[in-house]
C-alpha cells in the first residue's frame, strides 16, 4: 500500500493498493476493509468495481464533498476519477503514454505521475508528475491539463512557475486553509511550498542532503520523502519520510521540523513516539478532526494510524 487518503464525508479512508492493482477503502470505525475498484491485473481499463484495472496506483485524493476518489494511476501515465458510491471509473486524463503534453482530457501526457491532490472548492487536482518533474494541475470540470510548476529537469530551484526545478516530486498536499500546496521532493530531500494562484515555488524545510535531523527550515533534514498532508487547520504537514522509516510534522507558520513517530529502523513495532517502528512509510492522510495520522507502511504491507 502507498497513498491514502481520508474523506472528510463520513471519514472513510481510501487505499492505493499498489501491487495489488486495486483500490482499497477503510471504514475507520471498525477496520473493515473492501474493494472499491480493481481487478488486480496490471491492465488499464474503465469500468465500474472491478471491471476496472489499474497498473500500480499510487497516490490517491478524495473531493471536498466524499464523491470522487482521484487516483494516480502510475504505470498507466493517468489520472483516473471514481465515484465513491458505486465504483465506476473513468479517465480524467492522461494519453497513456510516459511523455509530457498539455492538454484537454486524453491529449494530455504524464510520465509515471505520484501524487493527487484536490483543490478545497474541488475544482482542481494538483499532480506530483514525477518522471515529467513538473507539479501539472487538472480542471475536474473539463479536465484541462495545464503545468503549474518545474522546469522539467531533475536539479533544484525555487521559483515561480517553470523557473522552478523540482527532483522526482512524489506527493502532493493542498491546505484547507489559504489553498497552498505542498510537495514531497523526493531527490530533493526537501518539502516545497507552491503558491496556487501564481506558482510561486519556495522551501519550507529541508537541507537538500538526505539526513534525519530535526530542526528549523533547511536545518532540518529529510531521507527521501515520498508522502505529505494537510491538518485541518492548516498549521501542519505531516511527512511520510520514507528512507528515515519515519512521520514528521511540519509547523507551516515557521518551519520547525521535529519528528512525531519512528525508531528510523526497517521493522514493525507499534508504540508511542520513536518505540514505533515503520517499514518504508509511504503515505499520510490526516482525519477531517486532525486528531489521527493515517499511514501507509509499504514493506510492513500494513495501514497505521497515529495519534496527531
Amino acid at each position: 500500500p502507498s497513498g491514502v487518503a481520508v474523506s472528510s464525508v463520513g471519514g472513510t479512508l481510501y487505499v492505493a493498493d499498489t501491487n495489488n492493482h486495486r483500490i482499497r477503502k477503510i471504514d475507520t470505525s471498525g477496520g473493515v476493509t473492501t474493494t472499491l475498484a480493481g481487478s488486480g491485473t496490471d491492465t488499464f481499463a474503465d469500468g465500474t468495481g472491478t471491471a476496472a484495472s489499474f497498473n500500480f496506483p499510487s497516490g490517491v485524493a478524495v473531493s471536498p464533498d466524499g464523491r470522487t476518489l482521484y487516483v494516480a494511476d502510475t504505470f498507466n501515465h493517468r489520472i483516473r476519477k471514481i465515484d465513491t458510491s458505486g465504483g465506476v471509473t473513468t479517465t480524467l486524463a492522461g494519453s497513456g503514454t510516459g511523455t509530457f503534453a498539455d492538454g484537454t482530457g486524453t491529449a494530455a501526457s504524464f510520465n509515471y505521475p505520484a501524487g493527487v491532490a484536490v483543490s478545497p472548492d474541488g475544482m482542481t487536482v494538483y499532480v506530483g508528475d514525477y518522471l515529467n518533474h513538473r507539479i501539472r494541475k487538472i480542471d475536474t470540470s473539463d479536465g484541462v491539463t495545464t503545468t503549474l510548476a518545474g522546469s522539467g529537469t531533475p536539479a533544484f530551484a525555487d521559483g515561480t512557475g517553470t523557473a522552478a526545478s523540482f527532483n522526482y516530486p512524489v506527493g502532493v498536499a493542498v491546505s484547507p486553509v489559504g489553498g497552498t500546496l505542498y510537495v514531497a521532493d523526493y531527490d530533493n530531500h526537501r518539502i516545497r511550498t507552491i503558491d496556487t494562484s501564481g506558482g510561486d515555488t519556495t522551501t519550507l524545510a529541508g537541507s537538500g542532503t538526505g539526513g534525519s535531523a530535526d530542526g528549523t527550515g533547511t536545518a532540518a533534514s529529510f531521507s527521501y520523502p515520498r508522502g505529505v498532508a494537510v491538518s485541518p487547520d492548516g498549521m501542519t504537514v505531516y511527512v511520510a519520510d520514507t528512507d528515515n522509516n519515519r512521520i514528521r510534522k511540519i509547523d507551516t507558520s515557521n518551519g520547525v521540523t521535529t519528528t512525531l513517530a519512528g525508531s528510523g529502523a526497517f521493522a514493525f513495532a507499534d508504540g508511542t513516539g520513536i518505540a514505533a517502528s515503520f517499514n518504508y512509510p509511504v503515505g499520510v492522510a490526516v482525519s477531517p478532526d486532525g486528531g489521527t495520522v493515517y499511514v501507509g507502511d509499504e514493506s510492513n504491507n500494513r495501514i497505521r494510524q497515529v495519534t496527531a
